[in-house]
């Protein structure tokens, strides 16, 4: 039945239907979703068996084009963390570099991967690496682009960006959702500065909205839930009332170290909360300086809010100043607050909200801000606080989840594995990965 199914000559739409305007590989009697994005460097769908073979790639069919290609000198690399196959099938040459759909991976994880497909490239002149997730477009893309860079076959991540898209699909939207995009660009930093990563600790003071979203009525309820990788460390309830403008939560020394969610829901009374936008970043590339009223340790403190622990316990709490036991201890023994780090994401870098292109819930002009101190001696004086990523100085935004689940582990796990979107994000393309020295897909940092 599986060499049936395999054998199967998909002229019915099924397949394209699935694969949408990712391209496909349609020569010698084949017709997969697979693209060679450089001769030796393979973006595909995921290799599925069963009924499922009949509209994603049958791994079997995979099998026959890399054997008879690629005899001997191919090697897997599956990006899935929900999904997996029989290794033995790509005869045990398959590495799992595993992260969620839709999220970017851990920042940990892209040097090994970037290093191990180097490495198995180089063994042989005719070594080719195929890189796969579920739809083969977003975290393969995010995978592809920072190997182009790490190999130097591109100096940023926009022209990275921008060559996967035109080679793995019609309309050049290979990698469109926002956080993808800004971790190929952290990479591109790496790359071109030569630095080492190392996890930085920054103290969250606040969180700054504006304009504020559009609530039905003009009223909401604000739940936001801050994540560290797969770790939930802080949630808030925020009550937005008719007439405001934009939207400033002070915070109570929130320690956020390395890959940081962000959520935003929105909790209607009486009905169920509504995931709004969320976004990622790293504290590594939280850089910019910025005047501030909060650079001598105070923060305004009056606000009627409902505090909810992690465990989602919520309780009244007419005046806010502390809505969780600091996770770093009281700042005060620190002596002098150190400058405050401004982040700021315009609309077009927020996951999900920036498919609002006809700014029904949100303004053009919206963005969000944090306010970060650094821990004392946390931030690596190595990176240079003026490297422009995109190049020309302009403000630009980006081209185009669950909580995540991927491994701790940073390395590899040879055939241990376990889907990437199906769903395509609207975005402009030609706006560039970004603008700035450090962040950029749209992460403004701003010098006020």
């Amino acid at each position: 039945m599986a060499n049936t199914i395999s054998n199967m000559k998909m002229t019915n739409p099924i397949k394209g239907l699935v694969s949408k305007r990712r391209k496909r590989f349609t020569e010698d009697g084949f017709d997969l979703d697979l693209t060679y994005i450089t001769d030796n460097l393979i973006a595909m769908g995921f290799p599925a068996e069963k009924l499922e073979g009949v509209y994603r790639n049958h791994i079997d069919d995979v099998v026959k084009l890399l054997e008879s290609k690629h005899k001997d000198h191919y090697k897997i690399y599956n990006l899935c963390s929900e999904r997996s196959y029989d290794c033995k099938k790509f005869k045990q040459r398959v590495a799992t570099y595993a992260f969620d759909d839709h999220n970017p991976p851990k920042l940990e994880q892209i040097k090994p991967f970037c290093e191990d497909v180097h490495s198995w490239l180089s063994q042989h002149k005719d070594n080719v690496a195929v890189v796969h997730c579920k739809a083969g477009k977003g975290r393969t893309g995010v995978m592809v682009c920072c190997y182009l860079l790490h190999s130097k076959q591109f100096p940023t991540a926009t022209e990275a960006l921008n060559y996967y898209g035109t080679k793995r699909t019609h309309d050049r939207k290979g990698v469109t959702i926002p956080s993808q995009r800004r971790y190929v660009d952290y990479y591109a930093t790496l790359v071109q500065d030569g630095l080492n990563y190392q996890p930085v600790t920054l103290i969250l003071r606040e969180i700054q909205l504006d304009p504020v979203p559009i609530f039905n009525g003009g009223q909401g309820s604000l739940h936001f839930v801050i994540s560290e990788s797969n770790k939930q460390v802080f949630s808030d309830v925020y009550e937005v009332r008719k007439g405001t403008s934009s939207i400033s939560i002070p915070l109570h020394n929130v320690a956020l170290k390395g890959d940081i969610r962000v959520d935003f829901f929105n909790r209607p009374k009486m009905k169920l909360k509504e995931k709004m936008f969320h976004f990622w970043f790293n504290t590594f590339f939280v850089r910019e300086k910025t005047n501030s009223e909060y650079d001598n340790g105070e923060l305004p403190v009056e606000r009627s809010a409902r505090a909810l622990s992690c465990d989602g316990t919520a309780m009244e709490l007419p005046m806010v100043t502390s809505h969780v036991k600091p996770r770093t201890g009281s700042l005060a023994s620190l002596g002098p607050m150190p400058p405050t780090l401004v982040l700021r994401i315009d609309k077009s870098g927020l996951d999900d909200a920036h498919k609002d292109k006809h700014h029904k819930l949100y303004s053009p002009d919206f963005k969000v801000s944090l306010f970060m101190h650094c821990m004392s001696g946390s931030i690596s004086p190595a990176v240079p606080a003026t490297t422009n990523r995109s190049g020309d100085g302009v403000q630009l935004g980006m081209g185009g989840q669950e909580t995540p689940s991927e491994s701790s582990e940073a390395d590899s796990s040879e055939c241990d594995t376990t889907g990437d979107e199906d769903g395509w994000e609207s975005v402009d393309l030609d706006q560039r990965v970004g603008r700035y020295r450090l962040l950029s897909d749209g992460a403004m940092i701003d010098l006020l």
